[in-house]
């Protein structure tokens, strides 16, 4: 029993410390099936990556498949949530050059609602800043093909029971993270309880810690989440937007 695949990893192309290859690399050493590239939406203000180096990306990606063929790496990018509607810094031309998106609330992020960004920045935790930032999740997750919404929570304090909700109904993955889980147990077991299915990421900045689940296992076991909500656990998960076929992926 083990977990198939990451697929929140981030690389030099944003803010990592290691190449698309070092992580190809090190999931195929631990044994992974599938991993993700997911370096930061476009629009972060410092580390966003760049449009004009998808292509690059996309062609790292096609090598490793040589070089690693007991590894599938995904490209996509770990959007950010933009306002209180839902919107994020993916446009409807990226999506043809993108597999996954991972997306969730982060600070310094260009084009963010000025109340959204500043209230979150500040720490703030009013009904009225809970009330919009469910809004956020909830909209962008509804108006937008979403595979992984990371990190909930996180900086973004919310009503988790409606996250979980939307979660659950539009097929949206959960995450769990790897670097850290801002959520209360109380919090993950409320969503848990909502028939949410979770998914466990690295969250990795540098390419020895790809496959790195120990805090989301540590969670799972103190919470009691049941391994069959895990859909990374001895499963592959069903995204939204990957279309797997062929014998490889089977």
């Amino acid at each position: 029993m083990a977990f198939l695949g990451d697929y929140h990893t981030h690389t030099v192309f944003s803010h990592g410390k290691g190449s698309i290859e070092d992580s190809a690399f090190k999931a195929a050493r631990t044994g992974l099936r599938e991993i993700a590239v997911t370096d930061h939406g476009f629009n972060h203000m410092t580390f966003g990556v760049r449009r004009r180096e998808i292509p690059f990306m996309r062609a790292q990606i096609n090598e490793c498949a040589v070089k690693y063929p007991s590894v599938k790496v995904y490209l996509g990018v770990e959007a950010n949530i933009l306002n209180s509607k839902g919107k994020i810094d993916v446009r409807e031309s990226d999506k043809p050059n993108l597999d996954i998106i991972v997306c969730g609330y982060h600070k310094l992020v260009h084009g963010s609602q000025f109340s959204y960004f500043w209230s979150n920045n500040l720490g703030l935790g009013s009904a009225k800043t809970i009330a919009r930032n469910t809004d956020a999740y909830v909209n962008a997750v509804m108006n937008n093909k979403i595979d992984i919404l990371s990190h909930p929570g996180n900086c973004c304090k919310c009503d988790i029971r409606e996250v979980a909700r939307a979660c659950k109904h539009f097929k949206t993955y959960f995450e769990l993270n790897g670097k850290r889980i801002y959520l209360t147990d109380s919090e993950l077991e409320t969503a848990a309880s909502e028939g949410c299915e979770f998914i466990c990421d690295s969250d990795a900045h540098r390419a020895g810690r790809v496959g790195d689940f120990s805090v989301a296992l540590a969670r799972i076991e103190r919470v009691k989440i049941p391994f069959g909500q895990i859909a990374n656990f001895d499963r592959l998960p069903v995204f939204v937007n990957v279309k797997r076929g062929g014998a490889a992926d089977e």
